[in-house]
């Protein structure tokens, strides 16, 4: 089975649900629903920024000068019409492969905290989810058509629901 080796940065770590959020757990259910990895192991940087800097990262990124919530950057490209090349990829016992980087997760506290706020719900569910969100972005997962948008929120649901977080996102 695939390890999801994780990094989380910020600069204010009391305002960050560290403990309230299991991390490693939601990662590697993440890769175990959707992905047949090809390395052993895999990287994703988790970094908690502030609305300016989001904001920014979205303007040079997505040229969408707004601030986000979440944004993924991932290092493998754009796998959304590939994810199915994966699933014939059979990982090499012999091959002792060093950790992949799958990428970097941003995600805003103050507008997941404000998001949390308007939805009736706690830091800690609103980040778990957009770390789900962020997770599947990096392995290629799209909402940008409705036949996407339900591919993607429906797992993304279904992670969440693993772990006892609440369902926010329905496509009908």
């Amino acid at each position: 089975m695939a390890k999801v080796s994780l990094s989380i940065r910020t600069k204010d770590t009391e305002s960050v649900p560290e403990d309230a959020i299991p991390w490693q757990a939601l990662a590697d259910t993440v890769l175990e629903d959707t992905f047949k990895p090809y390395f052993k192991n895999h990287e994703v940087v988790v970094s908690f920024v502030e609305a300016e800097e989001i904001k920014e990262l979205n303007r040079l990124y997505r040229y969408n000068n707004e601030v986000t919530d979440v944004l993924s950057f991932n290092t493998i490209g754009s796998l959304s019409s590939d994810l199915e090349k994966f699933e014939d990829l059979t990982p090499d016992p012999e091959h002792d492969s060093e950790d992949s980087s799958l990428g970097d997760i941003v995600i805003c506290l103050t507008k997941a905290q404000a998001q949390a706020e308007k939805r009736g719900c706690k830091l800690a569910d609103e980040v778990a989810m957009l770390f789900v969100h962020g997770m599947l972005h990096l392995l290629g997962y799209d909402h940008a058509t409705r036949e996407e948008a339900e591919q993607m929120f429906g797992l993304q649901n279904e992670i969440l629901a693993k772990y006892n977080y609440p369902v926010r996102i329905k496509c009908s």
